[in-house]
């Protein structure tokens, strides 16, 4: 099987005809959509019409959307995604609510940040592998697959919680560049050890912590510290073929639009092995 999909990240509120116009000018054929809130998931006439917008506006320029990327409002640093109990209750009904915002279009990959898991392994560790084996299970109804942002687990913790967790349509959406952004593990080991997990991958490269700093700093894809085209090239021949999802975490303006032409150039030369 080959790759065929490479795409690029965008949120909702972002989305206009001249960027998809030019997302198909630089030879993408796919987006991770993002930023899914109340505007188009409302049960109303008008969020469906803003909705059914988007996908004729995708079909129009031949881009398809296969994946998903679940938003929650008022995160905050230490309390994002999944993890936190004061807000598990009301994010895990709206992931279920995006999920079948999602179906709605065909989506089949959702990937989700679940956020810093605490190092006690107890009731709290338990309450919340049980929780998301119930979002795994939903998922798993509407034919869709539950993805780990990679970044704030070591890999053998996220190991541990997809298989504690023991439900097929568990995967990863593999961030190398995150994993070095929060300095937690080598983005290799994580092809060497859970590569068979990995639905899709973020083109993304960044540098460790430095000089004391809390978090790394992203990077011009190709020039950071994972080794992203060697990466690459291990899951291609390993078999992978799921979408490619270029993220670079810039304004929208000039310098992202370069950043994102030169990754597709990156992306399709390493495919091609050139």
């Amino acid at each position: 099987m080959s790759i065929e999909q490479i795409g690029t990240l965008i949120r909702c509120h972002d989305i206009d005809e001249r960027r998809i116009a030019f997302y198909q000018e630089i030879g993408l054929n796919c987006i991770q959509i993002a930023g899914v809130y109340e505007q188009w998931l409302a049960p109303t006439p008008e969020a469906r019409k803003a909705s059914d917008d988007f996908f004729a506006l995708f079909r129009k320029y031949g881009i398809a959307v296969p994946t998903m990327f679940f938003s929650y409002p008022n995160q905050f640093e230490n309390e994002f995604g999944l993890i936190p109990a004061d807000y598990r209750a009301e994010r895990m009904l709206l992931s279920c609510r995006m999920l079948n915002w999602g179906k709605k279009y065909g989506i089949k990959y959702f990937a989700c940040h679940v956020g810093f898991l605490p190092e006690d392994r107890g009731e709290f560790y338990q309450k919340f592998i049980s929780d998301m084996k119930q979002l795994a299970k939903f998922a798993a109804a509407n034919d869709q697959v539950f993805m780990f942002e990679t970044g704030t687990e070591t890999v053998a913790e996220l190991k541990q919680m997809i298989e504690d967790i023991g439900e097929p349509n568990v995967g990863i959406n593999f961030d190398p560049a995150n994993l070095l952004y929060y300095a937690k593990d080598d983005p290799a080991k994580m092809v060497d050890e859970l590569a068979q997990y990995i639905r899709v991958v973020h083109c993304k490269d960044a540098n460790p912590p430095a000089d004391g700093a809390k978090y790394g700093k992203e990077t011009v894809l190709g020039k950071g510290s994972t080794n992203f085209c060697t990466l690459l090239k291990r899951l291609q021949n390993g078999g992978f073929s799921g979408p490619l999802i270029i993220e670079r975490e810039l304004p929208f303006g000039p310098e992202q639009e370069k950043d994102i032409a030169e990754a597709v150039k990156l992306i399709k030369s390493t495919l091609e092995g050139e």
